[in-house]
């Protein structure tokens, strides 16, 4: 796990600019550094050492004309090293970074498909003057990139972009316009800057002084099979998650788990446990005392079942949120939807503070597997109307997800935009909150299949899963810890994505063959958990607060404002003691916090 970054273009590489860069992403790689460059492209890298720590697996990389930058981990590395050695490549190091050089070498862009891993990476060949940047499947390691007519820049983080170019990382209003509104996020390859990208999921990017920057999709999900008996599918994805877990858990430093007390974090605890029993293993849950939806009694009998030695309780206060905002937004490098990050940053700066270095986690089951509030419409509406019908007649509370459904996840044009006016922010601007409401989900192009296919697609890769590896990325990297994620494994992911709806959702029951493969592993009190919570904060409680209401005060009120928002709507409900939307009060917060560290272009924005 690392940093990397670059330059490329004729007389636009500046040693000492990617000296700049690499200095910048210091948090991201504490044990290393390396710089690069020859008369068009360049690389920068921090090391974080996971595999094989001694520093012949330092970066950049070369061999022969291909010079490789590369963030992440490739878990089949032993199994690729063993296949390249047949072929006659030889090695000088233990780690995953010289294969997938070698890889490369032998394979070219098809390296790619044969990876089972998390990666951006950035592949230089002098000979054919020609730069590669791709991410993996689903972009769990980010790469932001700024193009102008002769230059391409890109970076893991985009401060070590603006430390090449002061003037690159403008905010973008429409973007800020929309999350202040109703929350809305940028699709990718779009981000919060105006003058920055970041490559989707399963996308590569090719550049050449002549043709610039070219972006298509490497990899689409295919459909496998999948056993139409229930057990048999059970036993299957038991299996798959199996060597999943086993690949993640190679390592050289020590390996921990996030756990949240729901199924998807207490598979991965009870699965690890399964596979390295005699292994001490280290848990981190975040918890809150007195808050109704608090999950460590749930954590704890997830921990005890899997004979965790080491359970750890993270604690979070109101107040430590507040001294910690800065530099939890810092590390964001763009705003973020409500205050469960902090949990999770929370969380990886305990597990560097007890020694661990690699945390897995369970993101992703809940895209691929179904686990979301009206999957159970999609479900149905791919099961056909006889289905939807029968499923009417016993519980008329499913008519609201089976009508979203069948109107393909969103309304028409006039209707959604008279919905988000209404729950547009009290606190923002009227001209910029329409700004924020003009906009209309759509489905990735590509996605093919049934009705419930095609939404998992849209979450897996659209909507809520680039983002939550966005976060899982920002809270790690800030503490110098790797996350890794079993359950984007391409064979689970595929698995997951051809299952018939049946197998995704029956009887009321989300996540239907997931908690069958689990049972007998993961305690029933977790597996039978029909809530669904997001490893939340007791934010509304802490906002709330006379305590809370100052910090906002401070926050919004004192000193010239940054952002757009409407300081006699803040100070109405300061004087009447209560937020009309504690959500919107925390986005306007996030805002001001995050305009005061970037910075806006003048006139921007008022």
């Amino acid at each position: 796990m690392c940093g990397i970054a670059g330059l490329a273009g004729p007389g636009a590489v500046d040693s000492d600019a990617l000296r700049r860069m690499a200095g910048e992403m210091i948090h991201r790689g504490p044990d290393g550094e390396g710089v690069w460059c020859d008369a068009v492209a360049g690389f920068a890298f921090r090391r974080l050492a996971i595999i094989d720590l001694h520093e012949r697996s330092n970066q950049p990389m070369h061999l022969d004309h291909l010079h490789l930058v590369f963030n992440g981990e490739i878990y089949n590395y032993i199994e690729l090293r063993d296949d390249l050695r047949r072929a006659g490549h030889h090695f000088a190091t233990e780690g995953d970074a010289e294969v997938l050089l070698h890889a490369w070498a032998e394979w070219g862009e098809g390296a790619l498909d044969r990876l089972n891993g998390m990666f951006a990476l950035a592949v230089w060949d002098d000979r054919a003057r020609r730069m590669v940047l791709a991410t993996d499947r689903f972009a769990e390691k980010p790469l932001f990139f700024h193009q102008t007519a002769d230059r391409l820049m890109f970076a893991s983080d985009v401060r070590a972009l603006r430390a090449a170019d002061a003037e690159v990382g403008v905010p973008d209003e429409a973007a800020t316009a929309r999350f202040l509104a109703v929350g809305r996020m940028p699709v990718l390859p779009e981000t919060f800057f105006a003058d920055v990208r970041r490559l989707p999921p399963s996308h590569m990017a090719t550049w050449s002084p002549r043709e610039g920057v070219r972006l298509r999709r490497w990899w689409e999900p295919s459909l496998v099979a999948v056993p139409r008996d229930a057990a048999d599918a059970a036993a299957r994805l038991r299996d798959l998650l199996r060597d999943s877990v086993r690949i993640r858990l190679r390592s050289d430093v020590p390996v921990g788990t996030s756990l949240s007390g729901g199924v998807d974090s207490s598979a991965v605890v009870a699965t690890a446990a399964e596979l390295a029993a005699d292994s001490a293993r280290h848990a981190f849950t975040a918890t809150f005392p007195g808050f109704e939806r608090d999950e460590w009694n749930h954590a704890q009998a997830a921990a005890s079942s899997a004979r965790v030695v080491h359970h750890h309780a993270v604690r979070p206060e109101m107040a430590e949120l507040f001294d910690d905002l800065p530099a939890l937004v810092a590390a964001q490098e763009e705003p973020f939807g409500s205050t469960s990050i902090y949990a999770q940053w929370r969380v990886m700066k305990a597990a560097r503070e007890a020694g661990v270095v690699v945390m897995l986690d369970g993101q992703g089951a809940d895209e691929l597997f179904g686990g979301y509030p009206g999957i159970e419409g999609w479900a149905l509406r791919s099961l056909g109307p006889s289905a939807v019908l029968g499923a009417l007649r016993t519980d008329r509370k499913l008519a609201g997800s089976i009508a979203y459904a069948y109107a393909g996840g969103r309304a028409p044009r006039s209707i959604a935009r008279v919905e988000r006016r209404r729950r547009a922010s009290p606190y923002l601007d009227p001209a910029l909150a329409e700004i924020g409401t003009d906009y209309v989900d759509r489905m990735p192009d590509w996605a093919s299949g049934s009705p419930l296919r095609r939404e998992l697609l849209t979450q897996a890769f659209r909507s809520s899963l680039p983002q939550l590896c966005r976060y899982a990325d920002r809270d790690s990297m800030a503490f110098g810890v790797e996350v890794r994620l079993p359950f984007l494994d391409p064979r689970v992911a595929e698995f997951a994505l051809s299952l018939p709806p049946h197998l995704v959702w029956r009887g009321g029951v989300t996540k239907r063959v997931l908690r069958d493969a689990l049972r007998g592993l993961v305690p029933d009190e977790v597996l039978d958990r029909q809530e669904k919570v997001g490893y939340e904060t007791p934010q509304a409680r802490w906002f709330a607060s006379e305590a809370g209401r100052a910090k906002v005060a401070d926050i919004l009120l004192h000193g010239p404002p940054a952002g757009p928002q409407r300081r006699a709507e803040i100070e109405r409900d300061l004087r009447g003691g209560a937020w009309r939307d504690t959500d919107a009060i925390w986005r306007a917060v996030n805002v001001e916090l995050w305009l005061d560290a970037w910075g806006r272009p003048a006139g921007a924005m008022r």
